[in-house]
């Protein structure tokens, strides 16, 4: 709020958030003078209101409009392989979600490629591992595969009857429900029932870190594997980002030992252990890596985004 490119002018709850630029920024100022941020829940409404010219960003493209605003001269849409992974997470502390073969049984059951067609229009990677695999580091080894047979085996090993894993998916959006309405048919065919509800995005947030739920469908994203393994799974994230809130040793010395290792191929090393101990533990579901768009007019120029979806405003500029 300090120091960077603009400065917050306004902010409605709920709304918008107004910012103008600073122009004394280190770095020099912005072209770009004033900005408002929309919050704009609902994908299709995002859509309307770029080809209105309401708005000149979005940020989340709605999958199912990706096509048609690729075929509209007036918009740039740019697509990129994101660092962040969706997954359905699990609430380990839960009865019934304790139970490692259980959370397997769970994985095995659902189809990826279904959810990824149904949610997301085919417009993302089925997820195996429960790290992202565009990181160094990460690893499939350990990790499950869409089997119902296997399934129903997890489900026999681990001696809870699937009838009392009753569970409800809490979803923030339309693509995570479309996702939760896969998942739903793909458990009931292992005997476990689940319910779908949905709720606007701050009190999923407020629910998922508090574990205040069963199961959620939700993401993470960062720039680096060791921040990302930090925030998903080490126990000192319980209560934040860490959703299904995994508390064990091993992982945590794991990720401590990567910390503090300078070599690279030694801390790839060490990632990649914990990569395939996370795939043996499976606190949650991987559902899919998506390719994520970014869709804005076609004046604004300098538009950048990296893998883990960071883009620089002061960058971008209107086109003379």
């Amino acid at each position: 709020m300090g120091s960077g490119p603009y400065k917050l002018v306004e902010w409605k709850r709920g709304d918008s958030l107004t910012f103008e630029a600073f122009d004394d920024y280190f770095l020099g100022a912005p072209k770009i003078k004033n900005m408002t941020w929309k919050i704009i829940p609902e994908g299709s409404s995002r859509t309307i209101a770029l080809e209105a010219g309401e708005v000149d960003f979005v940020v989340e493209v709605e999958a199912m409009d990706g096509d048609r605003l690729k075929e509209n001269s007036d918009l740039t849409v740019i697509e990129y392989n994101s660092t962040n992974e969706t997954w359905l997470m699990l609430n380990n502390e839960k009865p019934g979600l304790d139970n490692e073969a259980v959370r397997h049984a769970i994985n095995t059951a659902i189809d990826k490629d279904s959810v990824v067609t149904v949610a997301y229009n085919g417009m993302a990677t089925p997820a195996v591992s429960q790290m992202p695999m565009n990181f160094e580091g990460a690893t499939e080894e350990n990790a499950d595969t869409y089997d119902v047979k296997k399934a129903k085996e997890w489900l026999d090993q681990s001696g809870v009857d699937p009838a009392s894993v009753q569970f409800s998916i809490i979803c923030s959006d339309d693509t995570k429900k479309r996702a939760a309405e896969v998942i739903q048919a793909n458990l009931k065919e292992i005997g476990i029932n689940c319910e779908i509800e949905s709720m606007d995005l701050a009190t999923y947030l407020s629910a998922t870190a508090e574990g205040d739920f069963t199961a959620s469908i939700g993401g993470y994203s960062s720039s680096d594997l060791l921040s990302y393994v930090v925030g998903v799974y080490h126990s000192s994230s319980i209560n934040a980002s860490n959703k299904t809130r995994l508390n064990n040793p091993e992982v945590d010395a794991l990720i401590d030992q990567a910390k503090v290792t300078i070599d690279e191929a030694e801390r790839v090393a060490i990632l990649e252990q914990l990569s395939a101990k996370l795939n043996e533990i499976c606190s949650q579901a991987p559902l899919w890596q998506p390719l994520t768009m970014r869709a804005f007019n076609a004046g604004l120029q300098g538009v950048e985004v990296n893998d883990g979806g960071y883009l620089y405003f002061e960058n971008v500029y209107w086109a003379e």
